[in-house]
């Protein structure tokens, strides 16, 4: 049986564009912790669960409440986050297109854009990559990527976005984006 703070993987969001207020609003204690992550996205944790009994992913938000009881520090989340992704995901497969130095990255159908962490494999993915590695990630379980000087592979990462975005399932972000100082910032 696993522990607790091993099920914790990260999961991207992405605001929308209206104040939504909620008639009965959580306590802050029951509030899913939440991080600004880039432009639109944020970055979220869940406790990783059994899928339900029609097959969906499902995911216990981390909040303050459960943090304490796990005996956790905010600042450990994204560390810990990302090390359990590859664990609780280990089927990582890279898809090149054909003819261009683009990839389309799994690691099991759900949480691919939290690969935006791994920095181990972004390290050695932008190794591949003509120029400085540039992503998508259009929704929670796709993520794409090419160099910033490969026309053809930008071009391919935005034709993905908009399949996914037709498709309409965890939309995070048409927008791609780009490694700089450390943070991942809005390219182009």
């Amino acid at each position: 049986m696993s522990e607790p703070y091993d099920l914790i993987v990260p999961i991207l969001g992405a605001r929308v564009p209206v104040d939504v207020k909620l008639d009965f609003p959580l306590p802050p204690d029951e509030t899913p912790l939440r991080e600004d992550f880039s432009g639109e996205l944020y970055l979220t944790y869940g406790l990783d669960q059994p899928p339900s009994e029609d097959g969906r992913t499902r995911f216990e938000p981390v909040t303050p409440r459960l943090l304490r009881e796990l005996g956790l520090q905010a600042d450990q989340l994204r560390a810990k986050a990302a090390g359990n992704l590859r664990v609780r995901r280990p089927d990582l497969a890279l898809n090149w297109f054909p003819g261009v130095q683009a990839v389309t990255v799994t690691v099991g159908g759900d949480l691919e854009a939290g690969l935006l962490l791994d920095e181990p494999f972004l390290e050695k993915l932008a190794q591949e990559m003509d120029g400085d590695l540039v992503v998508g990630v259009p929704a929670r379980d796709a993520f794409t990527a090419t160099g910033s000087r490969d026309e053809q592979g930008l071009a391919k990462l935005r034709w993905v976005a908009d399949r996914v975005w037709a498709r309409g399932d965890h939309l995070l972000s048409r927008r791609l984006l780009i490694r700089r100082d450390g943070l991942w910032v809005p390219f182009g």
